[in-house]
């Protein structure tokens, strides 16, 4: 699951864009590299950089690849920075639905408004009292300390 969010250090920003804007770097994700123009500052940066292992090139755009350092280096940025970002799953009407979200009310409140697409009766109160929101295993955040 991806978390909508902008880091200030560019170093860190651009790992978290590599990798998809993970809640959790440590996990797969669908995504894991980044192109940088051959011979920018931004290339000679990643390929000094342990977090980074670079990959092939067309001869304008160089690719590079996350290693697990790179991960490793994420995660306990996110911690550092204190991200609140977590997986919820909301449980309404039998459904479970993963949410990524900085709290368990904002879970609820961004599957209700994802329930109102389809399901146009359904308030919010009728919801509240309906729904279940739950920390997803594994989905603690950096915080946490995933393993």
């Amino acid at each position: 699951m991806q978390v909508n969010r902008y880091l200030e250090d560019k170093a860190m920003d651009r790992i978290d864009h590599a990798l998809g804007r993970p809640v959790n770097p440590l996990a797969q994700t669908y995504r894991d590299h980044f192109a940088a123009s051959v011979g920018s500052r931004a290339a000679e940066e990643m390929a000094a950089s342990p977090h980074w292992r670079a990959g092939g090139s067309d001869g304008k755009l160089q690719w590079f690849f996350v290693t697990r350092a790179g991960q490793e280096a994420l995660r306990d940025h996110l911690r550092k920075i204190g991200d609140q970002h977590r997986l919820y799953v909301v449980i309404w009407d039998g459904m479970e639905m993963p949410c990524v979200a900085t709290s368990p009310s904002k879970a609820r409140y961004s599957k209700w408004l994802d329930v109102t697409d389809g399901f146009c009766e359904v308030s919010f109160k009728d919801f509240c009292r309906a729904a279940r929101v739950r920390l997803a295993v594994g989905g603690g955040g950096a915080a946490e300390g995933w393993a």
